[in-house]
């Protein structure tokens, strides 16, 4: 496995679930027998004598606590799992599992449940003297002090976890920096290649999954190693078979060298059974339209969720600027295919008019929101959300019954976008 892959393989959510907990019972333990080791370095006398019914005391209450505490925390997050799944959307599982707060309190009482039984059962065995004792009780009341304090983040995070809200805005965070990514570099770091199929020898999939990530600087190593010239034809988040031409290897003017290894250039394409957040623009505004669509569903009937949904949307659209000078191209080797900014539009709102066409007061606020996002942003997303505007009018049309609401509507779209012209 590469150093890229294992980076990603340990930033997935479903993996931090459990390393974190892995490595803080190892540290717990090292942090019990730094007692036992201090005994033998610091001569016996120097410190003051702890009582052993103390340190048992201490220990045993850590020990008998923090187990249930531990138990309980991991039924509150596969309760908030189960929340997240039911009423937002199961894609953001992956989001609500990743919360750097509930993790860290996991860990935390995993850590210091370990820590209790090992270091009372040493204090059982008589592996610590006198000094051995002084410097576990300092060391347990750092676990003790650091308990206290994650409890009460704990109880603060318990509040939000698994709500609407804290789903929706993990969900942006999530959105907001795939989006920031893609606009400080459309390329990835490559530049874009427009125009048609280029030339050269095809390096095509050998399985069926989601391209998740791009490993683009070991392309460009491979690129500079071989004189050659590598044109991505693939995305993060598209669907690959193998069928599918992953990249086109352009041969440089410097026949001595070889080829890419086609093996070694498909080892940097990532893919997995799911989509991902990270290099994905396109899947964060997928999934806050998938929990729009779901609070529209007739069992939830929740309109308001559906245009908080939209809110976020729009925001991450409009409130995630391009910045040109950001868009640098270090991998001089490489392109990479563009990705439609219409995209954008298409796959945000058209699923949310389709299912909420008949809902008069999601039609109303998805004119508003699709002129912002016309006037802030740039002229290809622009045009497509006006081109949606129109497409969303003539399904709301279709749908709604009462006249005064199609009046209304019409009257709308017509104030709001009169005198903007779709571009051709």
């Amino acid at each position: 496995m590469s150093l890229y892959r294992a980076l990603i393989w340990l930033k997935a959510a479903e993996n931090r679930l459990w390393v974190k907990p892995a490595v803080g019972s190892v540290v717990a333990v090292l942090i019990a027998l730094v007692a036992a080791v201090g005994n033998r370095l610091i001569p016996a006398g120097l410190l003051p004598d702890i009582e052993r019914s103390t340190l048992d005391n201490l220990l045993g209450v850590i020990a008998s606590s923090m187990l249930g505490v531990a138990t309980f925390s991991l039924s509150i997050m596969v309760a908030a799992f189960s929340s997240a799944a039911v009423g937002a959307s199961p894609r953001a599982i992956q989001l609500v599992a990743g919360d750097s707060d509930t993790q860290n309190a996991i860990t935390t009482f995993i850590s210091a449940f370990i820590y209790a039984i090992i270091a009372n059962t040493a204090l059982g065995l008589g592996l610590y003297g006198g000094t051995g004792r002084f410097i576990l009780f300092v060391c347990t009341m750092g676990v003790l002090l650091y308990l206290i304090v994650t409890l009460v983040r704990w109880v603060k995070t318990l509040s939000v976890l698994g709500r609407m809200e804290n789903t929706l805005a993990k969900l942006e965070t999530a959105a907001v920096g795939a989006m920031d990514a893609y606009r400080r570099s459309p390329g990835m770091g490559a530049r874009t290649a427009h125009g048609p199929m280029p030339t050269g020898a095809p390096v095509r999939a050998n399985k069926v999954g989601y391209l998740r990530h791009i490993d683009m600087q070991t392309l460009q190593e491979q690129a500079v190693a071989a004189s050659a010239r590598l044109h991505v034809r693939v995305r993060p988040g598209q669907l690959v078979h193998p069928g599918t031409v992953l990249v086109i290897v352009e041969a440089g003017a410097d026949n001595d060298k070889p080829d890419p290894d086609p093996d070694a250039l498909r080892q940097t394409f990532v893919l997995g059974d799911g989509r991902s957040f990270d290099q994905d623009p396109r899947f964060g505004l997928i999934v806050l339209c998938e929990v729009a669509q779901r609070a529209l569903s007739p069992a939830v009937n929740d309109p308001g969720t559906a245009i908080a949904a939209m809110n976020t949307i729009t925001r991450v659209l409009v409130d995630t600027p391009t910045d040109p000078v950001a868009r640098e191209t270090p991998l001089d080797r490489l392109t990479l295919v563009p990705l439609d900014p219409a995209d954008f539009i298409h796959q945000a709102f058209d699923p949310i008019a389709r299912d909420g066409a008949a809902v008069p007061e999601v039609q109303l606020r998805m004119q508003k929101l699709l002129s912002i996002v016309a006037e802030g942003c740039d002229e290809e997303v622009g045009n497509a959300a006006r081109r949606q505007a129109a497409t969303s009018l003539q399904r709301a049309m279709l749908a709604l019954v009462l006249e005064e609401d199609k009046t209304r509507l019409c009257e709308l779209h017509t104030t709001l976008f009169s005198g903007s012209p779709v571009a051709a």
